[in-house]
């Protein structure tokens, strides 16, 4: 299901939310998929205005955001 929540992302320009594990403990993140391969995802991160990568393995969830698509 999270695969399908970052593909959706990705191909249809929707933000999306996701549960993110790191060192620093659990976030909470709202992010728009702009790259992504079998290890890493590039996105837009709206928490920390910029573009970061993320850990594939570390996304705990992936949900669907209440505003959809990015205009």
């Amino acid at each position: 299901m999270i695969d399908h929540i970052l593909n959706a992302s990705l191909e249809r320009n929707i933000i999306i939310n996701i549960i993110y594990e790191n060192e620093g403990g659990v976030t909470q993140r709202d992010i728009k998929v702009i790259e992504m391969n079998e290890e890493y995802i590039k996105a837009y991160c709206y928490l920390r205005h910029q573009i970061r990568i993320f850990k594939r393995g570390s996304i705990l969830s992936a949900y669907w955001h209440r505003y959809r698509r990015v205009i």
